[in-house]
């Protein structure tokens, strides 16, 4: 051969077009310790350097806003609609609905007067479902002892 210094290339070496792309023209790698600026995404091919910040350029869609944890009251609602008072408690579990979706269009005030409103119709449907059990209880024994006397 003519001289050549470097040895052809073995299956493993990166090829004068892969190095090119690692190295872009006219453009260094920022010195061992140093970090890209903060949110500057590294140059095409490069790693970011061990402890610098992910790159924050294209960011996808977050979610809808998230405020403070409000209380829904659906369970303690579907319980009261089951084994109390049918028609309070529907009420209730309408209310207990609207929670997580007002919440989640970013209508805070909505959502906790939906709540609010969702624990109301809850204690008055345990109410109403407590006096109703008292009276069936004490009809029955008001019927039973009377009715003994034949």
């Amino acid at each position: 051969m003519s001289g050549s210094s470097n040895p052809p290339p073995d299956w493993g070496d990166a090829t004068d077009w892969q190095r090119q792309q690692q190295q872009p023209y006219g453009q260094q790698p920022p010195p061992y310790g140093q970090q890209q600026p903060y949110g500057q995404q590294p140059p095409y091919g490069q790693q970011q350097p061990p402890g610098a910040p992910p790159y924050m350029g294209q960011q996808g869609w977050q979610g809808p806003p998230t405020g403070p944890a409000i209380q829904t009251y659906l369970v303690p609602a579907i319980l009261v609609t089951l084994f109390c008072c049918l028609p309070t408690g529907i009420a209730a579990i309408v209310f207990a609905s609207q929670v997580n979706s007002k919440r989640s269009i970013g209508d805070i005030n909505g959502a906790m007067q939906a709540s609010k409103q969702a624990r109301l119709w809850t204690i008055i449907s345990a109410a109403v479902g407590v006096v109703l059990i008292i009276i069936i209880i004490a009809a029955s024994v008001a019927t039973t002892s009377s009715g003994s006397n034949y």
